[in-house]
C-alpha cells in the first residue's frame, strides 16, 4: 500500500510540474489601442532556438542590438490609406528610424479567436529621391494566433496575399509590380519553458510558423498587369508568447537569406497609467454573456469597458458587477479605476 502512494505521490509531482512548465496565450494578452511597445533588433549574433517540448530553457542573454522598433497600437482613422481596409480596428505604426519618407503600417481586427491581419501601407526611401510604396491586403484574414492556444495546439490557414509595389524617383512613377502569393501557414505549440534575454525572462510559449507561399509576379505595362514569373517559397519562424506582453520573441530564418531576433524590451501606455490586470484581481466569467464580476480588494470608483477602436461603450461604478448583456458580442478593453491606478483586461462578451 505505501509503495502504491508513493507511487501516486510521483506521478502527481511529475503531472505538477508539467502543467506548471506550460502556459496558455489568451484574448486578455492581446495588444490593445494606445500601448507603445519598443523591441530591440539582434540582425548578426546565431543563435540556436532549440527542441521542442516542456521544460524548455533558452538563454538569449548573449543577444545583442542592433537596432529598435517601436510599434504603436492605434486607430486606423487618419492613418496613411486607412480607407483601404474598412474592416481594420486597429493600425500598428512601426518606428525604426529609416530615412524620411517613410512609414511603417499593419492594419488589423480582432475577434473571439484573436488578431487577424488586414494589410499593410509602407512607404520606403531607397536612396536619394528613389521610393517605393507597398499595399498589402489578404483575403481571408489570417490569425496571428488562434486563441486560446497552448504547448501541443496547431491549425493551417490558406490566405491570399495581393502586394502592389511602385517604385518612384522624385514622385515620378518608374516600376510598379504586383505579387499574388498562396499562402500556406501552418501553426504549432511546439515548446514552452523560460525564455531569458538581455531586458528579463519570461515564461513562454513557443510557436513554430511553417509557410508554404506560392508566388505569382505580375509587371505593369501599357497593355496592363503581364505575367512574369511563378515561384515557390518555403520559410520558418518561431515565435515566443508570455502572458500580459503577447509575443516577446521572433527568430525568423530563411535559406540564403540570413536570420534575425526580434525580442521585447518595454511596453508602456501612452497617455495613460495603466497596468494589466494580474493574480491579485479576477476578471469572471470570460467570456461572459451578461455579468462580469471583478475580484478585487478595493471596490473600483470606476469601470470603463471600451471597444477595440478605442471607443468607450459603457461606464459603471463604483462596483465590483458588471453587466454587460447590452453589448454585442466582440472583443473589448475593461478599465478599472482604483484609487490612482487604473488596471485592463481584455473581455469577450458572447
Amino acid at each position: 500500500m505505501k509503495r502504491i502512494l508513493l507511487i501516486v505521490f510521483a506521478v502527481s509531482v511529475m503531472l505538477i510540474n508539467q502543467t506548471s512548465a506550460q502556459i496558455t496565450i489568451t484574448t486578455d494578452d492581446l495588444p490593445t489601442i494606445g500601448l507603445q511597445v519598443i523591441r530591440a533588433v539582434d540582425n548578426t549574433t546565431q543563435i540556436i532556438p532549440g527542441d521542442p517540448g516542456l521544460n524548455q530553457v533558452w538563454d538569449f542573454t548573449n543577444l545583442v542590438p542592433s537596432s529598435y522598433d517601436t510599434t504603436l497600437y492605434l486607430p486606423p482613422q487618419g492613418q496613411p490609406n486607412h480607407q483601404n481596409y474598412p474592416e481594420a480596428e486597429v493600425a500598428i505604426r512601426h518606428k525604426n528610424g529609416n530615412l524620411q519618407p517613410y512609414w511603417d503600417y499593419e492594419y488589423a481586427r480582432y475577434d473571439n479567436q484573436g488578431m487577424r491581419y488586414v494589410g499593410d501601407e509602407d512607404m520606403l526611401t531607397i536612396f536619394g529621391a528613389y521610393t517605393m510604396s507597398v499595399h498589402i491586403t489578404c483575403n481571408p484574414n489570417p490569425l496571428s494566433l488562434q486563441l486560446p492556444f497552448t504547448y501541443g495546439d496547431n491549425f493551417t490557414q490558406v490566405s491570399t496575399y495581393e502586394w502592389h509595389m511602385a517604385t518612384r524617383n522624385e514622385g515620378v512613377l518608374m516600376d510598379s509590380v504586383k505579387q499574388i502569393s498562396r499562402m500556406n501557414i501552418t501553426t504549432t505549440g511546439d515548446a514552452s519553458g523560460i525564455m531569458s534575454t538581455p531586458y528579463g525572462s519570461f515564461q513562454v510559449l513557443r510557436v513554430r510558423n511553417d509557410i508554404i507561399s506560392e508566388d505569382s509576379v505580375y509587371n505593369w505595362s501599357s497593355d496592363g498587369w503581364v505575367f512574369n514569373s511563378f515561384d515557390i517559397n518555403n520559410y520558418s519562424n518561431y515565435r515566443w508568447y508570455t502572458n500580459d506582453f503577447y509575443e516577446v520573441g521572433l527568430y525568423q530564418f530563411e535559406e540564403g537569406k540570413g536570420n534575425s531576433m526580434t525580442f521585447f524590451k518595454s511596453e508602456t501606455v501612452v497617455g495613460v497609467q495603466n497596468n494589466t490586470i494580474g493574480k491579485q484581481t479576477k476578471i469572471y466569467p470570460n467570456p461572459a454573456h451578461n455579468l462580469v464580476y471583478i475580484d478585487i480588494e478595493t471596490i473600483p470608483d470606476r469601470v470603463e469597458i471600451l471597444d477595440i477602436t478605442g471607443r468607450v461603450k459603457q461606464i459603471s461604478g463604483p462596483a465590483t458587477t458588471v453587466d454587460i448583456s447590452s453589448l454585442t458580442p466582440g472583443l473589448y478593453l475593461l478599465r478599472v479605476y482604483v484609487k490612482e491606478e487604473i488596471l485592463s483586461s481584455m473581455l469577450v462578451k458572447q
